[in-house]
């Protein structure tokens, strides 16, 4: 009768060193998603009091908890807020209730705490969008460029004529003349 040989044994020792390298190495490939938010330059620090605010500078938008928008107490898309700010900044037809320049111009954003964070990013993103496509059409006539590849004085230009006045504190409540 012939003899069962015994298997060798693996030596296991090197598998915690193996568990450890294989750690590390997921450790340092994988990505961690993070969370983002809206890039906002924010104005500088103020301490007086407010200044007095024209009712015809200010576009009051409001958004309720069921995400119903409101500009200037008119039901309104969403989809219509760029082209909405737009008219109410430039003012080609040179309205009395709107600002007579876009550096006046004021946009008040009001929402309820029950407006979900979703619809408050588009109707940002859509203000955004209405002051890119207004600074582009400027450098576009001023300096036959876009504005993203204009040089620091000249987008300050630009800046100058369409500041990005966002307002999410209630306008009204701040005393107006004129």
């Amino acid at each position: 009768m012939r003899k069962r040989r015994k298997m060798p044994e693996l030596n296991a020792g090197s598998m915690a060193d193996i568990a450890f390298l294989l750690l590390i190495f997921f450790l340092v490939v994988t990505t961690i998603a993070e969370d983002k938010g809206i890039p906002v330059i924010l104005p500088e620090y103020y301490d007086g009091p407010p200044g007095p605010v024209a009712m015809n500078n200010v576009l009051k938008i409001l958004v309720n908890g069921n995400d119903d928008l409101l500009v200037e107490s008119k039901p309104t898309e969403i989809e219509m807020m760029k082209a909405i700010v737009i008219d109410f900044v430039n003012n080609p037809r040179r309205e009395k209730d709107k600002p007579i320049t876009s550096e006046k111009a004021i946009i008040s954003l009001q929402n309820d705490v029950n407006t979900s964070y979703d619809t408050y990013v588009k109707i940002y993103a859509h203000i955004h969008e209405a002051y890119l496509t207004m600074r582009n059409e400027m450098a576009q006539v001023q300096f036959q460029s876009d504005y993203a590849k204009l040089a620091v004085a000249q987008k300050n230009v630009i800046l100058k004529k369409y500041p990005m006045k966002l307002s999410e504190a209630d306008p009204f409540n701040i005393s107006m003349s004129q």
